[in-house]
């Protein structure tokens, strides 16, 4: 290596660590990597299994890896993102942990302002108790929705799997949001194989079904339909939910399952929700080990589609 390359990598921000490609052998570190202590058998052994950017835990600590191939070497990246981890688990445990201390001083609002509401005669203080039932309500779905995405990204996150039939899993979400399809008066159709069976966990995949039928209910134009399918697709199981509802710009797309993204913000006024449905969807997809897409027409309709690898 010559002269300038080596002070190239000893400027580098990040912790550099150099291999023979062929050889497999550590041929250079530089000051950075010297200094913060990873120079170990273990900690090389475990950069030379990675072949794309990854994040690694060694030693209590987290690191950002970042592989790159120069010449007939391997070089590694590796950033320390330890503080950033700790920050985003506090994040994390703080969203939970306020979730569950509003959890019950809503249920409470919630039963005194019902039982308000029903031996009230007075029609202007119905109608103001009736107001506090309907926010009390869209507080308690955000409140159940932050505790699910917080158990997501927790230990409690992880996968039960098991043999789920679909076309099963999918008529008990219809059921479950029938009275809100028959509101909208919107048909939903299940054309999910009968004999099709999914690896997964079953109350997930509920969850990640019920958001996307509630959200092409909630999208779709009165008297509209919806459309449950599921498909082996290259070793994945691709559930598939279509929509004849207003549709997606194209330029929303890409933000479409971050959490409280909204398209559009005077529209979700009348429209209520969490803002947090698709954002759910996208965390179970993860778990999993799949992911999401989206397709969408404005005015037409959109088709959102999960992959779930079977292994």
């Amino acid at each position: 290596m010559g002269n300038l390359f080596k002070e190239i990598v000893d400027r580098s921000p990040f912790a550099v660590f150099i291999f023979d490609n062929h050889l497999k052998e550590l041929i250079y570190l530089n000051e950075k990597a010297k200094r913060c202590g990873l120079l170990s058998e273990q900690f090389t052994s475990l950069l030379l299994k990675i072949d794309r950017p990854s994040e690694v835990e060694f030693q209590g600590k987290f690191y950002r890896v970042e592989p790159l191939e120069v010449e007939d070497k391997k070089v590694y990246l590796v950033e320390d993102i330890t503080p950033l981890k700790t920050y985003q688990r506090a994040k994390k445990d703080f969203v939970a942990n306020v979730s569950h201390e509003l959890k019950t001083p809503i249920s409470v609002v919630q039963s005194i302002a019902e039982t308000l509401y029903w031996e009230e005669k007075d029609p202007l203080k119905r109608k103001f108790l009736e107001k506090i039932l309907k926010r009390s309500k869209e507080m308690e779905a955000l409140v159940e929705d932050l505790l699910i995405l917080a158990a997501l990204e927790s230990k409690e996150g992880k996968v039960i799997k098991e043999k789920v039939p679909l076309r099963s899993l999918a008529d008990e979400v219809i059921q479950n949001l029938e009275e809100h399809a028959q509101h909208k008066k919107v048909e939903i159709f299940n054309e999910i194989p009968p004999n099709l069976v999914c690896e997964c966990d079953s109350h997930k995949i509920f969850i990640l079904l019920k958001n996307l039928v509630e959200n092409a209910i909630k999208y779709n134009r009165e008297g509209g339909k919806v459309w449950i399918r599921a498909k082996t697709h290259n070793g994945n199981i691709v559930i598939e939910v279509e929509d004849t509802g207003i549709g997606i710009p194209k330029k929303h797309l890409p933000l479409i399952f971050e959490r409280f993204y909204r398209v559009d913000k005077s529209r979700s006024r009348e429209i209520r929700g969490t803002g947090l449905g698709l954002s759910i969807v996208k965390h179970i997809a993860l778990i999993h080990g799949g992911k999401t897409e989206v397709e969408s027409t404005e005015g037409k309709g959109s088709i959102f589609r999960v992959y779930i690898p079977q292994k």
